[in-house]
């Protein structure tokens, strides 16, 4: 099984310099670009597979080569992905605004969406901010399963901490894992004539 690993956001085009800092937290000194923290996510989830059963593909491993969004889940089906995850922060102007998220593309995602929303409630404490379909997001134009995770809300001064811990790193990555494991078993015990 190959897991894809969208850390969202970073360098979208090199040729023009454009850096997709995604959500950004201003107060921060220096300011603190939500492309860093899901990469480093995304980076610890990619070892956390691999020491597992998984084979893992992951579309930037830094800020400096250009990963276009438009490509993103291209790039995961062409490198032989089963299941795309992208990493993502929230953001919101109001500063109250907290939680955790997970966004799916279509049916055969919603209970890979449901698994991992409700471990991370479970590890992280925050705010279940349920799951939600939105196929129409290009990281999510996936033929696998594909969901895409609001981690917690960067602009949320609690959520914002939290996610910075390694402790909690590590824990979300675990949760994530074993949201993969029993979505991966359960499809497994569905008999091929119902697949």
């Amino acid at each position: 099984m190959k897991i894809g690993i969208d850390p969202g956001h970073g360098m979208a085009n090199r040729k023009a310099g454009v850096f997709d800092p995604g959500a950004v937290h201003t107060p921060s000194h220096p300011p603190l670009f939500e492309a860093d923290v899901v990469l480093e996510y995304g980076l610890a989830l990619k070892e956390r597979l691999r020491s597992g059963s998984f084979e893992v593909f992951i579309t930037r491993q830094d800020s400096q080569t250009p990963t276009p969004l438009s490509q993103r889940a291209q790039r995961v089906k062409e490198a032989g992905s089963d299941i795309l995850i992208s990493l993502h922060l929230n953001a919101s102007d109001n500063p109250a605004a907290q939680g955790v998220e997970v966004i799916y593309n279509r049916d055969n995602s919603k209970p890979l969406a449901q698994l991992i929303q409700d471990r991370l409630v479970r590890t992280t404490h925050f705010r279940d901010r349920g799951i939600k379909n939105r196929p129409e997001l290009a990281v999510l134009k996936f033929t696998g399963p594909a969901v895409l995770i609001e981690l917690g809300f960067i602009s949320n001064e609690h959520d914002r901490n939290t996610l910075l811990e390694a402790e909690v790193r590590e824990a979300i990555n675990d949760a994530i894992v074993d949201a993969l494991d029993e979505f991966i078993q359960s499809r497994q015990a569905i008999p091929a004539h119902m697949a």
